[in-house]
C-alpha cells in the first residue's frame, strides 16, 4: 500500500495570538498623503492606490482620488512612520505625488 494511502487526516487547532498592543501605544501613526497633480489620470491614480495599497477597493481608491482631486490631497492611509515610509516609496515608484505627515 502507498505511503499516503495509509495517512489518515487530522484536525489542526488554531493558536491564539496574544497581542501586547506596545507597538501600537509607543509609536504615533502617520498620514500617507496624495497630492494632485497633473502628470497621471484618473483612472490611473485609482489603479495605482489598488494595486500598491493591500486591501483597498475600487471604491475607496476612486473617492481617495477625488479627494485628492478636488482639494489638492487626500490621506491614502494611516499607519506606523515604517509601513507610511514604504507605501510612500511604492506610490511615489508608480509616479504619484505623496508626502508622509504625523497624524493628529
Amino acid at each position: 500500500m502507498a505511503e499516503w494511502q495509509t495517512m489518515s487526516a487530522t484536525k489542526i487547532g488554531k493558536q491564539r495570538e496574544q497581542r501586547t498592543g506596545r507597538k501600537n501605544s509607543t509609536e504615533p501613526p502617520w498620514n500617507v498623503l496624495l497630492h494632485n497633480d497633473w502628470d497621471n489620470s484618473m483612472p490611473r491614480v485609482v489603479l495605482i492606490l489598488k494595486k500598491v495599497l493591500p486591501g483597498m477597493t475600487i471604491g475607496r481608491a476612486t473617492r481617495i482620488m477625488y479627494e485628492a482631486h478636488s482639494s489638492g490631497r487626500a490621506v491614502v492611509k494611516r499607519c506606523h512612520k515604517e509601513l507610511a515610509e514604504l507605501y510612500k516609496e511604492r506610490l511615489q515608484g508608480e509616479g504619484l505625488t505623496i508626502s508622509l505627515e504625523p497624524a493628529e
